[in-house]
């Protein structure tokens, strides 16, 4: 069930990108400012003379933060795709720089240089483009979801006939 389940939510994230990151950033959002509101309450349940204010101001902050994140969802949105385009482009980078030390070992080399190029490109437009970033993430969170969804039905069949042959024994 869990396998179907998967596989069903990844064709979800594979039609409606925008959608997937609103609710990856309002989650975001939510937890942030859940996490300032619980870094308060410890605060206020744990305060004395010896206490260090470092906290509250941190929860304060955090829950500031999550508010904004919150009712500023495409800001959040944004910020989401930006760090996500920054992680492509650093990544391409990487391969680009190691593609290129490792030119003499031929063809694996030439394979990291065009994943560096194309990893490159994709964080660029990533960073510059909210809909590409929303498409980028929904497809690899799609794509997650599908493999693991094909896995989980994979593994309830291999169950299915482990208990078949101890049954049979």
């Amino acid at each position: 069930m869990q396998g179907i389940l998967l596989i069903i939510i990844s064709f979800i994230f594979f039609n409606h990108p925008g959608e997937v990151l609103t609710v990856i950033s309002l989650w975001v959002g939510i937890l942030t400012l859940t996490a300032g509101i619980f870094g308060l309450i410890a605060y206020f349940m744990t305060r004395n003379e010896a206490t260090d204010n470092s906290s509250l101001w941190w929860s304060i902050i955090t829950l500031i933060l999550g508010l904004l994140m919150v009712l500023k969802i495409g800001f959040t949105m944004k910020v989401i795709t930006i760090i996500f385009g920054l992680w492509v482009l650093l990544t391409g980078i990487l391969l680009l720089s190691e593609g290129w030390r490792r030119s003499s070992i031929g063809i694996a080399a030439w394979i990291m240089l065009i994943g560096g190029i194309l990893s490159v490109i994709a964080g660029i437009a990533i960073i510059f483009d909210i809909r590409t970033g929303a498409v980028w993430i929904s497809t690899l969170l799609g794509i997650q979801f599908l493999v693991a969804g094909i896995g989980f039905l994979l593994l309830a069949f291999v169950k299915r006939n482990v208990v078949k042959e101890i049954r049979s024994k």
